[in-house]
Parts: C-alpha cells; sequence; structure tokens
C-alpha cells in the first residue's frame, strides 16, 4: 500500500511538473506556433516532452544514485558523457531534420534546463525532508535506544527502521548524515549528535566530528584511525581520549 501511495505521488507530481513546464513553454510559443508549417508546430513540445524524461532520470537515477550514495566520479563521468552525447544527437537532428543552422541556443537550452531541474529536484527534496523533519520534532521524543534494536530515520519522506546490526558508520554530510551499511546507504536529514543520543553508547562510538562507528564491524582499529574493510575512517584529535575511554570500558 505505501508503495503504491508512493508511485501514485511519483506520477502526479511529475505529470504537474511537465504540465507546468509545457504551458510555460506555449506562453511563450503562443504568437510564433501558427506561422509555424506542419510538425514544426508541435516539434517544441515533443522535444520538451523528451526533455523532462531526460531531467527525471538525471535525477532520480544518475544524482540520487550515484551522487547522493557518495559516487560522484561515476557520477560526472556519466553526467557529461550524457550530455555530450544529447548534445551533439540534438545538434544533428536539428541540422538535418529541421535545417537550422544556429544550433548553439539550442543546445545552451538543453544544459540550462538540467541544471535548473536538477536545482528544482534538490530544493523541493530538501523542502520535502525539512517539513518531515518538523513534524518528528513536535511527536513525543523516541527514547535514545529502542528495545526493537533499530535507527529510525526519515528517507526521502519515508520512515525506515534500520537494524543495528546492518549498520557499519554513519558519517555526517553537512546539514544529513549517511547511514552506511553492506547493502545500502540511506541519507537522512539529521545532525550527528542527534543521531548518537538514539544509538546504543556501547555499540556506536563518535570518533571524530563526522563520523560514527560501529565497534563490531570494524575489522582493524589503530590509535589514529578504524578500518570498515577499506575504508579508513580516522580519529579526530579532540576525541581520541573519549574513544580510548570508551573502548577500555
Amino acid at each position: 500500500m505505501k508503495r503504491t501511495r508512493l508511485l501514485d505521488h511519483f506520477v502526479v507530481r511529475n505529470f504537474l511538473g511537465l504540465a507546468a513546464l509545457l504551458a510555460a513553454h506555449y506562453l511563450t510559443d503562443f504568437y510564433a506556433i501558427e506561422g509555424r508549417p506542419g510538425f514544426s508546430k508541435v516539434s517544441p513540445y515533443l522535444y520538451l516532452l523528451l526533455l523532462y524524461g531526460w531531467i527525471v532520470f538525471h535525477n532520480r537515477i544518475l544524482f540520487e544514485r550515484l551522487f547522493l550514495q557518495d559516487k560522484k566520479m561515476l557520477y560526472f563521468g556519466w553526467f557529461f558523457l550524457l550530455m555530450v552525447l544529447g548534445s551533439f544527437n540534438m545538434n544533428f537532428v536539428l541540422r538535418t531534420e529541421f535545417s537550422i543552422s544556429r544550433s548553439l541556443p539550442y543546445l545552451v537550452n538543453f544544459w540550462v534546463y538540467t541544471i535548473t531541474g536538477l536545482g528544482v529536484f534538490v530544493t523541493y527534496r530538501y523542502l520535502r525532508i525539512h517539513a518531515k523533519t518538523e513534524e518528528l520534532l513536535i511527536m513525543p521524543a523516541m527514547p535514545a535506544s529502542d528495545e526493537s534494536g533499530h535507527f529510525s530515520c526519515m528517507v526521502d519522506g519515508v520512515r525506515e527502521a534500520i537494524p543495528y546490526t546492518d549498520i557499519q558508520y554513519i558519517e555526517s554530510l553537512e546539514n544529513y548524515l549517511k547511514v552506511i551499511t553492506k547493502a545500502k546507504t540511506y541519507v537522512t536529514r539529521l545532525t550527528l549528535k542527534e543521531a548518537e543520543e538514539r544509538l546504543p553508547k556501547r555499540q556506536f562510538i563518535r570518533i571524530s566530528r563526522s563520523c560514527i562507528v560501529h565497534i563490531t564491524q570494524v575489522d582493524r582499529s589503530e590509535p589514529d584511525a578504524f578500518w570498515i574493510g577499506a575504508k579508513e575512517l580516522r580519529v579526530g584529535k579532540v576525541y581520541k581520549r573519549y574513544v580510548a575511554e570508551q573502548l577500555s570500558g
């Protein structure tokens, strides 16, 4: 049922977004559309339809599943590759099918629409998560570590219950947190202090301003760092004594 509601919300939201984009273009195209022959009357709107599909793919697949999952190099590689290929393809179609020799304005629009679409998506995502966070703040406070053995947080407007045993470490990402597990990385709007208060003290130790580790997930440790697999997590200077006391206790 929850997945159905999310799918319906996604479809309605994107339908409204596409309708707004087409309507905005039609307002500026109202007086010129009658002067274009045949297929040229609707071709700009077909282009906008394809462009919107690309923007959704970029935001939901490339940005959300690569950039926000800390795969930034992979994201930028795919982003520029697809943008360049799309630009060449658009230039070819404009010149061969529509006899448009000056295609630069169209190519600039392609890049601008993509970046603007990302900006709208990030803004909407921030506002939606911020609203959900405000709702949580006025709810009764949760115990520091609930008996179910799960870390509860909001991810993309959906409450996730992540088993403590799955969490490897938690990393601060400005106003967000990345909860890293072996299978998946969750991004939630919380402070590291709030996460620290919710987690069991004996299992999780804060080792720096930006990182909390799950002790049972550590493969190797030194006074200055912990290793979880190949990932090195440095111990902050002001946290060294605190970490040593927690481990010895």
